[in-house]
């Protein structure tokens, strides 16, 4: 970990002890031509032990969003990505499982089976998406047709020190304006155009969370919580075009959407 990274998780330290506990997300993290899939919060800089078995896919792309191929390696309970080729976002799906709440304020983590046989009574299944991005152009500033997903309206790898970084949050590619978004243990404030500003300060832009639990999921016997992050990291000085000239406004994201969504998925094969 760099100091700044530390004086930053020691800085927040004192936010979250205060705050009820931030739901567990998964990011990627870069490092030597691999992208590592971490779970448990990186506002405090803390992973947990990863299931591989509650991990769903990864889809890669490059910067005009074509698939990447790719494998993904588990290495003593670490799973990384590898990319064939140079890749502009990345993006992963992992499924925590179903949670049944108890009246003491406890949970019990159930399998499919157990909680079907209760009716799914008080039952949640948490899911967890997140994206990240290694390079801009306009096919990678559109939505990918995650069902909870943070739209940065400005190239994320070009924000300084100082400055904020403007973003949008969709929920099955429609803008919505109700989702809890967090930035280093602080929640952001959403403005009239669910516009939220993410300040970035001297360590660079950070994991940004978001999480969402819509009333009432039709046709599912089931609550779903959906956890949501995006990340943003220059991996290759070639992996930037020139950032479109124009904001994503609220209703070019709807439209962007539609074409966000008609990109095939490439799950990835899993190499132990």
């Amino acid at each position: 970990m760099s100091f700044i990274k530390l004086f930053l998780s020691l800085a927040v330290l004192p936010l979250i002890l205060t705050q009820p506990a931030l739901a567990h997300v998964v990011w990627f993290d870069y490092e030597d031509g691999k992208y590592e899939l971490l779970f448990g919060h990186p506002e405090a800089d803390e992973t947990e032990p990863f299931d591989v078995s509650k991990f769903r896919e990864a889809t890669a792309y490059d910067l005009s969003k074509n698939l990447v191929p790719g494998v993904t390696e588990l290495q003593e309970d670490n799973l990384f990505f590898v990319p064939e080729s140079e890749i502009a976002a990345l993006t992963a799906f992992y499924d925590n499982g179903f949670y049944r709440s108890n009246p003491d304020g406890t949970s019990d983590n159930l399998s499919p089976e157990e909680a079907e046989a209760i009716d799914y009574d008080n039952v949640t299944n948490f899911v967890k998406y997140t994206k990240g991005i290694y390079g801009w152009s306009d096919e990678i500033s559109m939505p990918f047709g995650l069902p909870l997903e943070i739209m940065p309206l400005q190239n994320p790898l070009e924000v300084k020190a100082g400055e904020n970084l403007a973003i949008q949050v969709l929920f099955n590619g429609s803008l919505i304006d109700n989702a809890t978004v967090e930035y280093l243990g602080q929640e952001l404030s959403v403005d009239e155009n669910g516009v939220l500003l993410v300040p970035v300060e001297a360590g660079g832009l950070e994991v940004i969370e978001a999480s969402y639990n819509p009333n009432g999921n039709l046709d599912l016997p089931y609550a779903i919580s959906y956890a949501t992050t995006l990340s943003a990291e220059l991996t290759s000085p070639s992996a930037s075009v020139p950032e479109p000239s124009f904001l994503l406004g609220l209703g070019l994201i709807g439209g962007l959407t539609l074409l966000g969504q008609g990109k095939e998925k490439h799950k990835s094969n899993i190499k132990k």
